[in-house]
């Protein structure tokens, strides 16, 4: 992907270049685990994921890293931040944890968040504040270290 192809007036220059670095490094390996997730998905009896979901994500972050992505019929042809957010975040769900490229593939998503949430702030929206949410299912009491570690001590 060419740098200059990410363009969205709420990015700095420097981010675009951030994000353009992290896409070079991760497509390659988030294009391999799709293929590798579809394939074994078509193989199984009862398929664990959407593997049409899968095959649509594919084909669109190909034309994101060809730069002919568009969002819309009447769009023109681009790499957009909102839509490789939304990508990445599905080649995330289907990465395992050991994968020896999940960290580049965490960073770029992470890049891609904070332009997503940078550009909704600079079009006047507002971060949404995350409400805090009770450890455990719901006990306050005990986190979960203390459970695992229940009765070992």
């Amino acid at each position: 992907m060419i740098a200059t192809d990410v363009r969205n007036r709420f990015v700095t220059a420097s981010r675009t270049q951030r994000i353009a670095d992290r896409w070079n490094a991760a497509y390659p390996a988030m294009r391999a685990i799709l293929d590798a997730v579809i394939t074994a998905q078509r193989a199984a009896e009862q398929p664990a994921v959407d593997v049409a979901r899968l095959e649509r994500v594919r084909r669109e972050m190909g034309q994101q890293d060809r730069g002919t992505f568009k969002a819309c019929t009447a769009s023109p042809g681009g790499f957009s931040i909102f839509d490789a957010f939304s990508q990445v975040r599905e080649v995330v769900n289907v990465t395992s944890i050991g994968h020896p490229d999940a960290g580049a593939i965490l960073r770029l998503c992470a890049e891609l968040a904070d332009a997503v949430a940078e550009s909704a702030v600079a079009r006047g929206g507002q971060r949404a504040a995350v409400p805090g949410q009770p450890v455990d299912g719901g006990r306050l009491e005990r986190a979960d270290s203390d459970q695992t570690e229940g009765g070992t001590r």
